[in-house]
């Protein structure tokens, strides 16, 4: 499958002028795009072809969609780079393209203002938190950072965000490198906390990611192996749930 990525001017065009068009991210079509680009084509063709992608719409609620979708983009996109993926004109081009009506379908419920605008269809932060509030972009790096081929099913992990994507994805993935093993060893620690019939509270996620970032400013977090991390965090779960149930009781 062949796929589109903006062109660096054609990009900046659409960027400086998101006010102007802003209507027109409700269109059914990206025709408007063509003709807010008058020098002609404002796409390029992306010199790698993908997998087949047809991204999952049946939800009532679209943001429910994120889950199943990020298997899909990653398990189409699986070969590229992460500088390919860090590229903003990647994800700008294909949202304005051969997933236009999806994004329009993903977003139909969400006020469409300049400043949503630009998040969802370009990078409008850092470059490492745009990877993760781009509403495409997030899809891949959500799943190049859980895949895990060891796993009958490789996706796993991912199911602490099937429900609330967006709310956990962009605080969670933020707070640590691109490192699949630190972001499997502490998904890990969560499934296996799940998988007792116990839930695993946002005060409790997000106890475990700062003492996990913490981690990493007095050690070097690369330096341990995937287990070694895992054995550190149970071992912060079990100081938390201890302090949860001593402030309970008192």
């Amino acid at each position: 499958m062949k796929i589109n990525f903006l062109k660096e001017t054609a990009m900046l065009t659409l960027k400086e002028n998101i006010g102007v068009n802003s209507r027109h991210y409700t269109d059914p079509t990206n025709a408007w795009v063509f003709e807010a680009y008058p020098d002609g084509n404002p796409f390029g063709d992306f010199k790698i072809e993908i997998l087949d992608l047809e991204l999952y719409t049946a939800s009532d609620n679209p943001v429910d969609t994120d889950f199943e979708n990020a298997k899909r983009v990653y398990t189409a996109m699986r070969h590229l780079t992460e500088t390919q993926a860090s590229d903003e004109r990647l994800w700008s081009g294909i949202a304005h393209s051969q997933f236009w009506e999806y994004m329009i379908y993903r977003h139909s419920r969400n006020k469409q203002s300049p400043q949503s605008i630009e998040s969802r269809f370009f990078f409008a932060q850092s470059k490492r938190r745009s990877l993760f509030v781009n509403t495409l972009s997030r899809l891949w790096w959500a799943g190049r950072l859980v895949y895990d081929e060891n796993r009958e099913d490789p996706f796993e992990l991912l199911s602490f965000f099937k429900t609330s994507f967006g709310h956990k994805a962009v605080p969670f993935f933020m707070s640590f490198t691109n490192n699949p093993s630190i972001t499997r060893a502490i998904l890990r620690v969560f499934k296996a906390y799940e998988d007792q019939g116990r839930i695993m509270s946002e005060p409790l996620w997000v106890g475990l990611t700062r003492y996990v970032n913490a981690l990493g400013g007095a050690f070097i977090l690369d330096c341990f192996t995937e287990d070694e991390l895992v054995e550190k965090i149970e071992g912060r779960l079990h100081t938390l749930l201890s302090e949860i149930a001593s402030t309970t009781r008192q």
